[in-house]
């Protein structure tokens, strides 16, 4: 699967976002967020990822940390969120995958996560793993009210193996998309964001219609 993968997605995974309208997202389960509110709930927006084997499981548990997990750190930085749903894509040992969407009290408390956020990644600027040194690295984007592109990359110039990370706030909401790939180049790169900018651009929206969020 590999970096091929990365190219369907980046060609085509935005294509068929489905929009729920006002009256769906006011149908809220027990847990905030209605069912088939993300982008990949839904078997017709996984369409794009290509015929290879992937394996889809949807959770509501805080515990699940996708890219949130800097350092090996396995504290969540959404455990505090009021409700958390993640959709985890899993190809094979190469490939991965990951939308979420985390509804906090109010703004502060979700403005509190990204600053947790961009405090984890300056403190994993560069650590020592086994495969040898691994940076981190945040960059600011224009999305929603506040947004932060994050890569994590193995310094060893032949393991282009690594995440990008698109982590945006509105209002009381951190959304996050992140790719787990091999890539191109172990440098980040503009292209390697396609997808999770352009997922992240549309959930920015449509995380307005939960009650109370924008």
């Amino acid at each position: 699967m590999r970096r091929l993968m990365t190219g369907v997605l980046a060609a085509g995974v935005s294509v068929l976002f489905l929009a729920a309208p006002a009256a769906a997202a006011a149908a809220a389960t027990a847990d905030g967020l209605p069912r088939g509110f993300l982008k990949y709930e839904s078997e017709q927006a996984r369409k794009p990822f290509g015929k290879a084997e992937i394996s889809w499981r949807v959770s509501d548990k805080r515990t699940e940390v996708a890219t949130l997990d800097l350092c090996g750190a396995r504290a969540s930085l959404l455990s505090q969120a009021e409700s958390v749903r993640s959709v985890l894509a899993d190809g094979d040992a190469d490939y991965h995958y990951r939308e979420q969407v985390a509804v906090f009290a109010d703004d502060q408390a979700a403005t509190g996560a990204m600053a947790k956020l961009r405090k984890a990644v300056r403190g994993c600027a560069k650590v020592k793993t086994s495969a040898g040194s691994t940076a981190y690295r945040g960059q600011k984007l224009p999305i929603g009210d506040e947004a932060l592109q994050v890569s994590r990359y193995n310094l060893k110039s032949e393991n282009a193996y690594g995440e990008r990370s698109v982590v945006v706030r509105r209002g009381s909401a951190v959304i996050v998309y992140a790719e787990v790939s091999l890539y191109t180049s172990n440098k980040p790169k503009a292209s390697d964001f396609r997808s999770q900018v352009r997922d992240a651009k549309a959930m920015a929206v449509k995380v307005c219609d939960l009650p109370g969020v924008c």
